[in-house]
């Protein structure tokens, strides 16, 4: 890209995880000055693990400004399960340059979905209904935020969410981060102590919740969890050992 080129945002939440055995629905998001911002054309080219291209620069169509392109179930039936795939977004810009975006990818059984909703917050923060803003009808942003911080964290610590069998036991460190970006946020635009109070509060829990998360897995991608009894940590483990002779 050159340096006069217009900089902008490809928006990846998380890894494109695709679901086997369905059609899927693959976006990209471009943003500019915090406005999304419409390519005029484009074409989208995904790449299996083994670098060959089952899409190959098929035309996007382009929605609510985004490009997206639906992935069809016969497409990928044939295809083996596991992460190192990727997903090229080629896009013909306003400035009148095809700028490339790049996001990592997947061919999975099934995704890790979140278990919590505005309800569960309110369970534990009754008013929260009462202090979301005007213009929010939800506390949806800060539950999607929260959550895809929770997968890119289990990526980093070597863990595929895909994998992940046990959904519920990442419900309460999904609420604390949640509420801390909540409180976070009232705090910035209210500047009441009592908000920095409980986002602090929130932020703690969630890291002690994170550090004694326990969760069943599936290692051998069967569909079906390896062990009831043996659980998978979200730390990773750091193994110190002498240096041998």
């Amino acid at each position: 890209m050159a340096s006069t080129d217009t900089l902008y945002s490809g928006i990846f939440l998380t890894p494109e995880w695709m679901e086997q055995g369905r059609a899927n629905l693959v976006k990209c998001v471009v943003k500019r000055e915090g406005a999304k911002v419409a390519p005029s054309s484009g074409t989208v080219t995904i790449f299996n693990e083994n670098q060959t291209a089952i899409v190959d620069g098929a035309a996007v169509t382009i929605t609510g400004s985004v490009a997206q392109y639906t992935v069809a179930s016969g497409t990928i039936s044939g295809e083996t399960l596991g992460a190192g795939w990727l997903v090229e977004w080629a896009l013909v810009m306003p400035d009148g340059v095809t700028h490339t975006f790049r996001n990592d990818a997947g061919l999975v059984r099934r995704r890790l979905y979140p278990v919590i909703s505005d309800s569960d917050l309110t369970r534990r923060h009754s008013d929260l209904g009462d202090l979301r803003p005007s213009s929010m009808t939800s506390y949806q942003d800060y539950i999607d935020e929260a959550w895809a911080e929770i997968e890119n964290r289990l990526i980093s610590e070597g863990n595929r969410p895909y994998l992940v069998m046990s959904p519920a036991s990442f419900r309460e460190i999904h609420m604390f981060k949640t509420l801390e970006l909540i409180f976070v946020d009232f705090h910035m635009s209210a500047g009441e102590g009592k908000w920095l109070e409980l986002a602090n509060q929130y932020g703690k829990l969630y890291g002690i919740g994170w550090n004694r998360l326990s969760f069943i897995y599936d290692e051998d991608d069967d569909g079906f969890p390896d062990s009831r009894e043996d659980r998978r940590s979200g730390v990773g483990t750091i193994w110190l050992s002498s240096r041998g002779f």
